[in-house]
């Protein structure tokens, strides 16, 4: 089985480099008209799981447009607290920002979610959805989820392996990457 794993597209917030995790931004224009344009070099489908986020939906719909979508909630971006919706130069002073930009996946956003339960979930979304894909008879499902989600699922299952922010996906591009069960690993096959 192969996974198509695509990021949403551009919301307000992405347009003004902000950190939006549990925000329920909906697309901005210029998000749909990429979506719209991208429809085109996006590869067969036969099924499509998103987060449940307005912005993955909406990608989604553009995308691949009547589908039945399955929501995941365990796929849904990472809730940055008191950084939600904040961009690098306000939080650039920030201690607990700068172990997370430098690395540091043990730390919890300030009145938000820690990334230990922000990693556990991903991987659990991920799995989840390659049970049901399997249950279905799927050979190719979508999953339409965010930037963070991505660099975890990536980062832990990704093969070949790489450094945790070489993982990074642009809005509206993604990975197709070939499933393997024991152990559970996703084989990058091509960069959307």
């Amino acid at each position: 089985m192969e996974f198509v794993l695509i990021r949403h597209s551009l919301t307000p917030g992405n347009l003004e480099k902000q950190y939006v995790g549990s925000t329920d931004q909906p697309l901005a224009p210029e998000g749909e008209a990429l979506a719209r344009e991208r429809r085109e070099r996006m590869p067969e489908v036969d099924g499509i799981w998103v987060s449940p986020l307005k912005r993955c939906r909406q990608t989604a719909e553009l995308l691949f447009p009547g589908m039945e979508q399955r929501i995941v909630p365990d796929l849904q971006e990472c809730d940055f607290g008191d950084y939600e919706c904040k961009t690098w130069e306000e939080l650039k002073d920030e201690e607990i920002y700068r172990a997370w930009i430098g690395g540091d996946m043990t730390i919890t956003f300030p009145h938000g979610e820690s990334m230990e339960h922000f990693i556990a979930r991903c991987r659990r979304g991920i799995q989840t959805v390659a049970q049901e894909a399997k249950a279905l008879g799927l050979e190719r499902p979508a999953i339409v989820a965010h930037g963070g989600t991505w660099l975890v699922v990536m980062g832990t299952f990704g093969r070949p392996e790489r450094k945790l922010y070489d993982w990074q996906v642009k809005n509206c591009g993604g990975f197709r990457v070939s499933v393997q069960e024991n152990p559970f690993t996703l084989k990058l096959l091509e960069e959307l």
